[in-house]
């Protein structure tokens, strides 16, 4: 099995080790960082420290070529799911500083998730499985994570495939506004949009274990 090459994989990162090293370490501090859960006010270097995380995720976006259109998509995409884990915490914060609890959440969630995703980004699937390679990961740890980079990788293919084709029947261009105005029957739609995509992910993966197999790949 082998990771997919091109435009995400990033070959002229040289010490990709190094890198993943790096962003490993500014995620974890990032997340780690006090955000004032017990009721104490949030400390001014962990602002500090998420401004510095946020500014280097977005570097390393820039760094693997996305324009300033294209971060901002990726991070409305990062968006509902950094409110979704963070903000229901905020509500463990004392009366009368849940509000500030949660604008701190926020931010550590999005800047800490900013930096590995744009940590991956910058490295690419097979920057990734270089780097922990290099920093001494055990063998059958890596190949787990290259199967799932795979895995991954053959996803967001097939979802931006299904997703031209798409748009291209559709009369008008984006779901977000007919989510508004008839909510219900696009919902079943991304409903029924995840499980096509479910099922042809697996049958892509089963072609691609079935060619890896004929190709005299150890079974075990």
């Amino acid at each position: 099995m082998s990771v997919p090459t091109g435009p995400a994989s990033r070959a002229r990162v040289r010490r990709p080790g190094l890198l993943l090293a790096a962003g490993l370490l500014v995620t974890t501090l990032a997340a780690l960082t006090p955000a004032g859960l017990r009721g104490e006010p949030v400390p001014a270097r962990s602002w500090a420290l998420w401004l510095l995380t946020l500014t280097a995720g977005v570097l390393a976006f820039r760094g693997a070529g996305s324009t300033l259109p294209q971060l901002a998509r990726r991070i409305g995409w990062l968006l509902p799911f950094v409110l979704t884990l963070a903000l229901p915490a905020a509500l463990i914060a004392p009366p009368g500083r849940r509000g500030a609890a949660a604008a701190a959440l926020v931010a550590r969630a999005l800047a800490a998730t900013l930096a590995a995703a744009g940590t991956a980004f910058l490295l690419g699937p097979l920057g990734v499985v270089r780097g922990a390679r290099s920093l001494g990961a055990p063998e059958r740890l890596v190949s787990v994570l290259e199967a799932a980079l795979v895995s991954l990788f053959a996803m967001a293919e097939r979802a931006r495939g299904m997703l031209r084709a798409r748009e291209a029947r559709r009369t008008s261009h984006g779901a977000w506004g007919l989510l508004l105005r008839e909510p219900r029957a696009t919902l079943r739609g991304f409903g029924r949009f995840g499980g096509a995509l479910l099922l042809r992910t697996l049958e892509r993966a089963e072609a691609q274990e079935r060619a890896r197999l004929a190709r005299g790949a150890d079974i075990r």
